[in-house]
């Protein structure tokens, strides 16, 4: 009859958990250890067959991943994504941050409830980083649902969180207060917040929300400039009093209606970096920062944005390198140990150095 678990464990000197993990191939164990308990096994005439069947025991986990792939999908479609140019910077960090890993990254997209992407259903991934590219109809049952299959990781998720996923994002409250310190301190005696986006992203409305709550627990004058949105009207999720523009052409004659009814000088909060030059060019052409008269305050994190703009607006760095490390770090660690606890990683933003 050949030896148990309990047997090799006792003769050997370890625990029935050193055992298993030797007899399942795991690296967690010295390799002296590894070779004393084959030893043992074998004096003990211990056969693998013996093992009774079943699933690979949960607490066993390589310590690579299995397929040594990773999928970037978003929600709602790739190309809208693509065609931002950020969050095309974001998806080239992805990549970047795979290589070093060795990961494959495939791109995969979902678009409505039920379509389950082709590399979860033929499991060609070992997990899973979640972006929004487009609101969706069931946006937080999608995510759920990828959830549920794959270990997910979602990547910029201010305000729709799902309780089961792990959410990475920048601490967008963070940046619409730090957009504030900034003008405050520069003296500014009225603030405007910007929105150049078509589509009603949930972290550029929190950003800009934070910036005006603070304006207005100050008791100073406060204003929204948007852009007018592809769904629904601007107003009604900005704080009043709110300009809507329709299209970036009209801010240079908005700008400068506006700046006559604003006490000076005049503190600009853009909510992301994509329109710095046409928000700097219609600033500047009644020289406006040059002459001191306003102050601009940008967040973002690709630099070529702003860094021909003269005089230079303050840029706040959102990080983005750093939270797709972060996200990819936790996305591996969900694949490898399958921690209960899901978590909320928020990154803090800085001023970016000159």
């Amino acid at each position: 009859m050949s030896a148990k678990i309990e047997d090799i464990a006792k003769e050997a000197g370890v625990s029935r958990a050193t055992v298993s993990r030797v007899i399942n191939g795991s690296d967690a164990v010295k390799a002296k250890t590894a070779e004393h308990v084959m030893k043992v096994m074998s004096q003990l005439g211990y056969s693998t067959t013996a093992r009774r069947p079943g699933p690979r025991p949960k607490n066993i986990h390589p310590t690579r991943l299995r397929m040594g792939a990773v999928a970037l999908i978003t929600i709602g479609g790739t190309g809208e994504l693509l065609q931002e140019p950020t969050m095309a910077m974001v998806v080239e960090h992805i990549r970047a941050e795979c290589r070093k890993r060795q990961l494959n990254l495939l791109l995969d997209q979902v678009t409505g409830l039920g379509q389950i992407p082709l590399c979860v259903q033929t499991q060609q991934i070992d997990g899973a980083i979640l972006m929004l590219s487009a609101r969706i109809d069931y946006q937080r049952e999608v995510i759920a649902e990828l959830a549920a299959l794959v270990p997910c990781v979602h990547l910029f998720s201010p305000g729709h969180p799902v309780a089961t996923v792990d959410h990475a994002s920048v601490n967008d409250v963070a940046i619409g207060a730090l957009a504030f310190q900034e003008l405050r301190q520069s003296n500014c005696a009225s603030y405007v917040t910007i929105s150049a986006n078509h589509d009603m992203h949930e972290a550029l409305l929190v950003r800009g929300r934070a910036f005006l709550d603070r304006v207005q627990n100050s008791s100073l004058p406060g204003h929204s400039l948007a852009l007018k949105m592809s769904k629904g009207q601007s107003s009604r999720v900005w704080p009043q009093p709110t300009t809507e523009l329709a299209s970036l052409a009209d801010l240079p004659e908005v700008l400068e209606k506006l700046h006559k009814q604003l006490p000076g000088p005049v503190g600009y909060f853009l909510t992301l970096e994509n329109a710095a030059p046409r928000v700097h060019e219609a600033l500047e052409r009644q020289r406006l920062i040059s002459d001191g008269h306003a102050k601009l305050v940008v967040a973002g994190t690709t630099p070529y944005f702003v860094r021909d703009l003269k005089p230079a607006p303050v840029l706040i760095d959102l990080c983005f390198p750093d939270l797709v490390r972060v996200a990819l770090d936790r996305l591996v660690q969900r694949v490898l140990h399958f921690p209960e606890d899901r978590v909320t990683l928020l990154l803090s933003p800085m001023i970016a150095k000159n």
